[in-house]
């Protein structure tokens, strides 16, 4: 057996599709071996423990334990914080889908089974993208057997539901797809076995998504600084290797 290839992607979400928001963005990191994803897991997790007490109410003689220390949100972090986080972050691979909520049907964003279709939508989209990115980086060859790790936040998932995503993901990668609706064939990517598998973690439990709720939530603050001009938004965002805007 020839040894898999190893693409391990990490997504949080940040912002809703629904009509009182501007943008839903998923965003996360990318590993292509374990050793690379194991190192930025020792090296992050030594920075939050550097700071996490500067946000936990416990006087620091009283706390004798890991499990009562807060999980460090994006939504809750110092602005110094953020910048030593991402700065780390960003010696990584980063990828991001920035969804315009005002370009979707409102009759998607009003009826949970539609929101929840077009997310995985866009999901799947995103993951694609980043698959091929990785292959004409070369990083990855798409003629030798891959196993593609997708950790997504589980309260993600309870929010807004998938519909079959990894069959949908295994779909779009090893067989390609034919669009009815216009008459387009998308060939296939994956020339080799695939394996996919998805896991959905707790936040507070897994620093690959503690990292990409970071990501995400520094994106949404970036685009919504920047909603009315697009190339300075790219401009922004340039620390994203795989993106993709919706629609």
């Amino acid at each position: 057996m020839k040894e898999k290839q190893l693409i391990c992607i990490n997504i949080d979400d940040s912002g809703k599709l629904v009509n009182k928001e501007k943008v839903a963005i998923y965003a996360g990191i990318v590993f292509t071996s374990k050793k690379e994803k194991d190192k930025f897991i020792t090296q992050y997790r030594s920075i939050v423990q550097s700071i996490k007490c500067r946000y936990c109410n416990k006087e620091i003689v009283k706390c004798n334990s890991n499990k009562s220390c807060p999980e460090l949100k994006h939504n809750m972090l110092k602005s110094k914080h953020i910048r030593q986080l991402m700065n780390y972050i960003k010696k990584y691979s980063i990828l991001c889908c920035i969804i315009n909520n005002d370009n979707i049907y409102t009759n998607i964003k009003n009826n949970t089974a539609s929101r929840g279709r077009f997310l995985d939508y866009a999901l799947k989209l995103l993951i694609k993208q980043t698959v091929k990115g990785l292959i004409k980086e070369k990083l990855i060859d798409p003629n030798k057997p891959i196993k593609l790790v997708i950790n997504i936040d589980e309260q993600t998932t309870k929010t807004n539901g998938y519909y079959n995503l990894k069959d949908g993901i295994i779909e779009e990668l090893k067989y390609g797809i034919y669009n009815y609706n216009y008459g387009t064939r998308y060939n296939p990517i994956v020339m080799s076995d695939l394996e996919v598998s998805l896991c959905y973690q707790k936040s507070e439990k897994s620093y690959l998504i503690q990292a990409s709720d970071l990501v995400a939530g520094n994106i949404r603050r970036i685009y919504l600084n920047n909603i009315n001009n697009v190339i300075e938004l790219k401009n922004k965002i340039n620390f994203v290797d795989y993106y993709l805007f919706l629609p």
